[in-house]
Formats: C-alpha cells, structure tokens, sequence
C-alpha cells in the first residue's frame, strides 16, 4: 500500500516542501545606546558641552533576522541636542529595512555660563562683582545661556533672578542711554550739509535703538537712532 501511494506522488510530480524558520536575534540595547552616543558626539561636535544620556527608552525584546545590522537614529531637525526628544530607530538587516522602532531619550548637557553670585533683583545694573562664570545644567537657562560676562555686564535684569541662577539671554535688557521726556540735539546730514535741532523723546532707547523723537521747531514725530546720551541721528 505505501509502495502505491510513492507511486502515485512520484507520476503526480507533487513535491512537499518544509521551511525552517528564519533565525531571529533580539537586538541588544547597547547596541542602540552605542548608536545614540555616535550621533549625540557627532550634533554636538565643538560645543564643549559635558552630556549624560539619562533616559534611553525602547520597546523591550524586540527581535530581528540575524545578519548583518545597520541602525539609524532619527531626530526631528529643530531639537538642540540637550532634554528630552522622542526619536525614531531605523533597524536595517542585510540592506533591508525590518523595523522602525520609537525611542525617547533624554540627554543632560552642563556647560560653563554665566551665574548670578547674589540675588539680582528685576532693574539691577550688572557689574562684574554681580556675576561668576560656572558650570551649570543647561536646562536650568533653558537653552539660552548668557555664555560670557561681556554680554551681561552694563546691561540691567528684567526680572529678578536669585543667587547661584545661570543667566538667560532673554532675561537682560539694554540701559537706555536716553529716556522718553528727555531733551537731545537732533543730527541730519548728507554729504553736503548738517543739520542739528533740539528734539524731545517719546520713548526710550539705549545705543543703536530706534525711537520715536519730536521735533520741537516742527512738532512731528519721526524716528531716530540712538547715538549716545544726548544725540540721535536721523534718517538712518
């Protein structure tokens, strides 16, 4: 009877095939930090920033075909290289793309910036004596740091900031050299002549700032370029 059915299979040219499975390996999660810290080193090239990755975050025991592997992080464009980022692993094997895998990452970054030695309330002038430059986290100055103590001194705080705070750029303003009410000399020249006309302020500025003058011969308001504390140019 099996002598039959071997005869019957063989003249029906019928083949029965069994496929073994295809190997898989899960992918090791230092091979994804390995990768992370490849592109962290590259974006954050010259910076002098000191990084930590504090938070790595993939799905677990996630397996792939055996082979050769080629892993791509994906980063969305406007990220500064520092807090947190949801990102995209790209999982290549053979030349194949097998999976695309969600990650969030946290990265802390300490660099050297500017710091408040005593509390600095909201209108203080800064000196030199008011500021140290120290290591701190950057997601303290949320991503804008006051990076050198040229930037901050002479310029005066928008709010108050308390001692052992690194400064942020969006914090200081410029002293006005004139104020609005103030009287100043009003300068317009060409190449051929120069005119100069007492004006009065409407609003304040410090040096190279636009604002608002009144002519006192003519009483119109025209804008005009802050020179120094007496003076502004018109026309520019």
């Amino acid at each position: 009877m099996i002598g039959i059915w071997l005869v019957v299979l063989l003249l029906s040219g019928s083949v029965l095939c069994y496929a073994a499975p295809a190997a898989t390996v899960v992918l090791p999660e230092k091979e994804v930090r390995a990768v992370v810290e490849r592109y962290l080193a590259d974006k954050l090239a010259g910076r002098g920033w000191q990084t930590s990755i504090s938070r790595l975050s993939l799905p677990q025991g996630v397996r792939v075909p055996a082979g050769i592997r080629d892993l791509e992080l994906i980063v969305p464009a406007g990220w500064g290289g520092w807090g947190p980022v949801s990102a995209a692993l790209m999982v290549r094997v053979n030349g194949v793309l097998e999976k695309n895998l969600p990650i969030r990452l946290q990265v802390d970054a300490r660099t050297k910036m500017v710091t408040a030695t005593r509390q600095l309330l909201a209108g203080t002038v800064l000196q030199e004596q008011d500021l140290t430059v120290e290591l701190q986290d950057l997601a303290k100055a949320d991503g804008v740091p006051v990076m050198n103590l040229q930037d901050a001194v002479g310029k005066k705080t928008r709010v108050t900031v308390r001692a052992g705070a690194p400064l942020k750029n969006t914090q200081l303003a410029n002293v006005p050299e004139v104020v609005s009410g103030q009287l100043v000399s009003m300068i317009e020249e060409n190449e051929r002549q120069r005119i100069t006309v007492t004006g009065r302020a409407k609003s304040s500025g410090a040096v190279g700032d636009l604002i608002r003058v009144q002519n006192l011969s003519s009483n119109r308001e025209i804008p005009a370029r802050v020179v120094d504390a007496s003076t502004v140019q018109v026309g520019l």
